[in-house]
């Protein structure tokens, strides 16, 4: 009797256990990537309304979002507001259902002037904004990079666009009277190896201007190479990659 009337609790406390609450969906998602490339990486800020219903976001001043990195040793090297000047008044943000708020910025790998040494970084970002409905604490995000090793060939090297037409500028320190370029997408080449000669040879940085000539195909997405080549064996130094448009 004793057994049947302690089964009859255990299952009766079984079957009044609450079972476990779903995850209550975030409301808002914050994210932040980062793009490297040769001299600077691209900084992507993303503010997402994952919510059933509008958003809105009030910002105590003009500043929308704050960000630092760091190197592998946690010291900041770099700040986003550092410098910088911010209206002092409310914003008001608002975002619909579904709807995304982006931000781009862009860290030329430099501190105080001089550029960074080259290995792992990490970004930690942070929302300035608070929620009026609910959300009253810091959104934070981070990402972590690697910072490249300087290109000792090449620096400061642009694209523009003119009536289809791409110019490449820049500074190159090269040997042999000259560099190479080529223009593909990783999978098409839309312009062989090209041989350009420079005015002034290394140690001396000089500028150069290359204008392509019209890139045959499809061309949605592409990169333009310049490199030196070895003396002896020909192979492929110092490559610096862009990419066009």
């Amino acid at each position: 009797m004793k057994a049947f009337v302690y089964i009859v609790i255990s299952s009766f406390m079984l079957f009044s256990v609450p079972s476990p609450m779903k995850a209550e969906k975030v409301p808002l998602i914050f994210s932040v990537k980062s793009f490297p490339g040769e001299e600077g990486t691209q900084i992507r800020l993303v503010l997402y309304n994952n919510s059933e219903g509008d958003k809105k976001i009030t910002f105590r001043t003009s500043q929308m979002f704050d960000f630092t990195i760091k190197n592998k040793a946690g010291q900041v090297v770099y700040r986003y507001s550092q410098g910088k000047s911010f209206l002092q008044a409310f914003q008001t943000l608002t975002l619909k259902k579904g709807e995304t708020k982006s931000w781009k910025e862009t860290w030329d790998y430099k501190q105080e002037g001089k550029r960074v040494p080259q290995g792992h970084y990490k970004i930690e970002a942070q929302l300035m904004g608070e929620d009026m409905s609910g959300f009253n604490h810091p959104l934070r995000a981070s990402d972590s990079f690697l910072v490249p090793e300087e290109n000792p060939s090449f620096r400061g090297v642009t694209v523009r666009e003119v009536k289809g037409r791409f110019t490449i500028t820049g500074l190159a320190r090269v040997s042999d009277g000259g560099f190479y370029y080529s223009v593909e997408d990783g999978h098409r080449v839309f312009l062989k190896e090209t041989l350009f000669k420079v005015n002034k040879e290394a140690p001396n940085w000089t500028d150069f201007s290359i204008i392509l000539p019209e890139l045959s195909g499809n061309v949605e997405k592409a990169f333009i190479s310049l490199y030196e080549r070895d003396k002896g064996d020909g192979k492929i130094l110092h490559r610096y990659v862009i990419s066009i448009p």
